[in-house]
């Protein structure tokens, strides 16, 4: 039989599977993304009473099977240090859902998703602290972009490199490009751009540079750069991320 093994991890999502199984999707940070099935799920108090549900924060303990995907999870424990409330304000939960839907989205299973579950659970901290806000939500997706391999720049032209001054009107968001273009070079790239202020763009810039816990007290980028990260994200992804629309409808 293959050794136990244990991880803290993350629960992005979980299915009802037969009449007392769970299908779970996790995030840990020792073993990338994990798909596993925990028997009994639904009627085990001990091993996992309200453990696997999603934007649970648990210590996992699993199997790993001989044939198939999915792992064996023999149980699920609370982490030693306190896990952040987010169930107690609709913000905060319409913005933990699309970071984990969005953090879903973004990693494989065979890649390594480390990086990916500590930008996730520092993000829940500081949500469980501060509350939901736009700045918070931008700077999770540039950050957690950045993670995936899409480091998006909005400090410097794309094309000849010159740093965006806040005395410039607006530059051009290319999603193609990964980045702004500034007014010079918007005749070298034809593609279809989002005009963005300069502020905002300097703003997108320093949210992407902050630690995530100052990202809540930062000035967010504003409507257009929400838009050019819209962009940018629906070029990369296969489908529309279904807790977009509830937390779009709050922010």
């Amino acid at each position: 039989m293959p050794a136990e093994e244990t991880t803290p991890a993350i629960v992005l999502r979980a299915r009802d599977y037969s009449e007392s199984d769970r299908i779970v999707t996790l995030l840990t940070r020792d073993c990338g993304k994990l798909g596993g099935i925990a028997k009994g799920a639904k009627s085990s108090r001990r091993r996992f009473e309200r453990k696997l549900e999603p934007l649970t924060h648990v210590t996992l303990f699993f199997r790993r099977r001989p044939h198939g995907d999915l792992v064996f999870i023999t149980r699920a424990e609370a982490p030693p240090a306190p896990a952040p409330v987010l169930d107690d304000d609709l913000g905060k939960i319409a913005l933990a859902s699309y970071l984990a839907e969005l953090a879903d989205a973004l990693t494989s299973d065979a890649a390594d998703a480390a990086d990916a579950y500590r930008l996730l659970a520092r993000a829940f901290d500081a949500l469980g602290r501060a509350g939901a806000s736009v700045a918070a939500r931008q700077a999770f997706e540039l950050n957690l972009l950045r993670v995936a391999g899409f480091g998006l720049e909005f400090a410097r032209c794309r094309l000849c490199a010159a740093a965006i001054a806040a005395a410039d009107e607006a530059v051009h968001f290319v999603a193609a490009r990964g980045g702004v273009v500034c007014a010079r070079c918007r005749g070298r790239a034809p593609e279809t751009a989002v005009r963005i202020a300069a502020a905002n763009a300097l703003a997108m810039a320093a949210l992407a540079a902050a630690p995530l816990e100052r990202a809540t007290a930062m000035t967010d980028a504003g409507a257009d750069g929400a838009l050019a990260l819209a962009r940018f994200l629906a070029s990369i992804l296969d489908r529309r991320l279904r807790s977009a629309a509830l937390l779009d409808s709050l922010m």
